[in-house]
């Protein structure tokens, strides 16, 4: 009886060891095929690129640029589906505008083998300020005395009064955080005339009177009324900057909000 047992066991025990040395090479053979498989990550067909009209409006106004991490997913036709997980600077729509940029692009889809599968990227969407120097007209005129400076400013502020100016300048408020965009709203409502600082605007009208000798802007206009605008405008564009128009705004801003690291 211990001799059949003995067979049968070493009967077994072949079979078991021809088992393993059939086993072996098929499954290492399906893991060699499946490694091989050409792997062809996603690309751009067609990139994305900021345009002027993507720029948050009011960041524009304040020269405040940023940078933002978009996350997209990409599907088997190379539309991208996005959605911003990190920004430099925060609450001026950074984020959903760089979500359109990055939307507007399409991708070569991810391959493996000849299979289009879905896959995901990461890219960075960065607005830059337009920070070119505009060449300003040449004025010739006396400095404004303290008297000119007031009645300018005295007469800017009568233009502020004016219902034709109202309505007609998009501030891009509607973009940011509606808490930030009511404040945003008095700052602009005590600083500004349309889209020009008050005091620059005085400046500019303090400059043609000097120019002409007169202490105070006529109370009705003249018949050369036409050409006292012609000097208002070439006044205040001989002193304009978007630095000195926008940057009393923009330190307020910043110094409530934080404006980040662009």
């Amino acid at each position: 009886m211990q001799l059949i047992a003995g067979l049968v066991l070493a009967a077994f025990a072949g079979l078991s060891v021809d088992a393993r040395q059939e086993d072996t090479p098929q499954q290492i053979q399906v893991a060699v095929e499946r490694v091989t498989q050409p792997i062809t990550p996603p690309s751009w067909q067609s990139p994305p690129v900021v345009n002027p009209n993507d720029y948050p409006i009011f960041a524009g106004h304040l020269g405040i640029g940023a940078q933002v991490l978009v996350e997209c997913d990409v599907d088997t036709e190379g539309a991208p589906r996005c959605r911003a997980v990190d920004t430099s600077v925060e609450g001026l729509g950074f984020e959903n505008a760089a979500v359109a940029v990055a939307e507007r692009g399409k991708l070569n889809p991810r391959r493996v083998g000849d299979e289009a599968v879905p896959s995901s990227i990461r890219l960075r969407v960065p607005f830059t300020p337009d920070n070119t120097a505009q060449t300003a007209p040449d004025w010739t005129g006396p400095e404004p005395t303290n008297a000119n400076l007031l009645a300018g400013l005295v007469a800017a502020q009568s233009l502020a009064r004016s219902p034709a100016l109202e309505g007609q300048i998009d501030w891009g408020l509607h973009q940011i955080e509606p808490e930030r965009a009511r404040m945003v709203q008095q700052w602009i409502t005590e600083m500004y005339i349309g889209r020009t600082n008050a005091k620059l605007m005085g400046r500019g009208i303090a400059m043609v009177l000097a120019k002409r000798g007169a202490q105070v802007m006529p109370a009705d206009n003249p018949p050369d009324w036409a050409e006292w605008v012609r000097e208002m405008d070439t006044a205040l564009a001989s002193i304009y900057t978007p630095e000195l128009n926008f940057g009393p705004l923009q330190q307020r801003y910043c110094a409530r909000y934080g404006c980040g690291t662009p």
